[in-house]
């Protein structure tokens, strides 16, 4: 970028924030009196304003190379997918999000999402760009039972007439997060939680601030945990916010998952169930590799710890014991070494390298010429010496609106293709037309 470029984007940046901040305060306040604000104020002006139907100026990114994604998520709590991968619930996300796309920039935050939301407010009214935020902290659901106690003289709501009344539950929203709940006697009577209702509000008004940017908020609509006086907490109140993506969960077979929340207000259903796959790692014969959503992308590299799967001679699915470690192949090599005979009576798994090292101590008759991976001595099921190749299996099943989110990010967001240049573009096109 020239100098004089850069001179006119500083320019241009200043003049928009300036225009932006004139039209958020009426013209009518004095540059003193506006730093009293907080940027609630600021959002609240944003929100209210009829004169933008969509959005005040799209702020996603132009960037030809990457898009640019905000992540809010508890990256503290612990989650135990196999024995051998301790991850967290945030890790989950950027895993399923970021495996295989290297187009995708990730801005993470280990915070709340009323807080994370607040921020990327605050990074877009500073100029920043985002194509999208995303997040699996656990929704805002309340039952139909509880919903109804918060419009006071209607009729009691359910699926039927949810929809007619979001209008409603939007203005009374918005009115909470800026202007306090509505009397003392509705706060009284309503079956809520204030504080949570309150930090509810607060999230609806900044994902309908973020929506005049152009910048959607994917969320999950809610787990089967999700239940209140053994009711389903059905309604999600932020799926009324119309730049809320709020997706509920279907089964592997397309069916909704059953005891997981869903009303008319959901945005849209999505696969919530994945069966976790371990395969063979490619390189090393003493990892393998995790793919959690079957999108044939590995998310998740350990150490072999347990069980190798392989296919018998029959082509059924079988199950060796673990292969030895270099630490185990050692140690186990010097007691072969010590024995008078160098009898070969254990039952050991090993890899072709190791194998390999075992047979120079051994007479030509033990010879195998195996290609495979793995070398199975003194099976008891099979032949002393038993070659196979390692097989992917199920580790287990992934439940949980959580890896939604992230899934529909990279829907949502096609893989960017490398750009030639406009000269070689022309040159590719008078090729062609010659």
């Amino acid at each position: 970028m020239t100098d004089r470029h850069f001179h006119h984007h500083v320019i241009r940046k200043r003049a928009l924030l300036a225009a932006l901040i004139v039209f958020l305060f009426l013209g009518s306040i004095s540059s003193a009196a506006a730093r009293v604000f907080h940027l609630e104020k600021r959002i609240q002006q944003i929100v209210a304003a009829k004169s933008f139907d969509t959005f005040l100026e799209d702020r996603r990114c132009p960037d030809d190379r990457k898009y640019r994604v905000y992540i809010i998520d508890n990256f503290k709590q612990g989650v135990d997918l196999v024995p051998e991968v301790l991850t967290s619930h945030g890790e989950i996300l950027v895993k399923i999000l970021k495996t295989g796309r290297d187009d995708i920039e990730l801005v993470i935050m280990d915070t709340a999402l009323s807080k994370g939301l607040k921020r990327v407010l605050r990074d877009l009214i500073e100029g920043d760009c985002v194509d999208a935020v995303v997040s699996s902290v656990p929704g805002s659901n309340y039952t139909y039972g509880q919903i109804s106690t918060l419009l006071p003289g209607r009729p009691a709501l359910d699926s039927d007439n949810i929809l007619y009344y979001r209008n409603a539950l939007r203005h009374l929203l918005s009115s909470i997060a800026f202007g306090g709940f509505p009397s003392v006697e509705w706060l009284q009577n309503i079956d809520v939680n204030s504080a949570k209702l309150r930090n509810d509000a607060l999230k609806f008004i900044y994902i309908e601030a973020l929506g005049r940017f152009n910048v959607p908020v994917i969320l999950p609509y809610g787990n089967s945990d999700t239940t209140y006086k053994g009711q389903i907490k059905a309604v999600n109140l932020l799926s009324v916010s119309s730049n809320a993506r709020v997706y509920s969960a279907l089964d592997q077979a397309g069916d909704r998952v059953a005891g997981f929340p869903y009303s008319p207000l959901s945005y849209g259903e999505e696969r919530a169930v994945y069966s976790m796959v371990e395969c063979p790692h490619p390189d090393d014969p003493f990892k393998a590799v995790l793919d959690i959503n079957n999108d044939g992308n590995s998310d998740y590299t350990y150490q072999r710890s347990t069980q190798i799967a392989y296919y018998d001679d029959h082509g059924m699915l079988a199950f060796a014991p673990p292969v030895l470690d270099p630490h185990q192949f050692t140690q186990w090599r010097a007691q072969l070494e010590a024995r008078p005979e160098r009898r070969l009576n254990d039952e050991v798994v090993l890899t072709a390298a190791q194998y390999a090292e075992i047979e120079r101590l051994y007479p030509p008759a033990t010879k195998t010429g195996t290609t495979k991976s793995y070398v199975w001595l003194n099976a008891s099921e099979q032949r002393p010496v038993y070659a196979f190749d390692p097989a992917c299996w199920k580790r287990g099943t992934l439940i949980g609106t959580s890896v939604i989110p992230p899934n529909k990010i990279r829907e949502m967001l096609p893989p960017k293709t490398s750009l030639i240049s406009r000269d070689g573009f022309d040159r590719v096109l008078g090729a062609v037309d010659h």
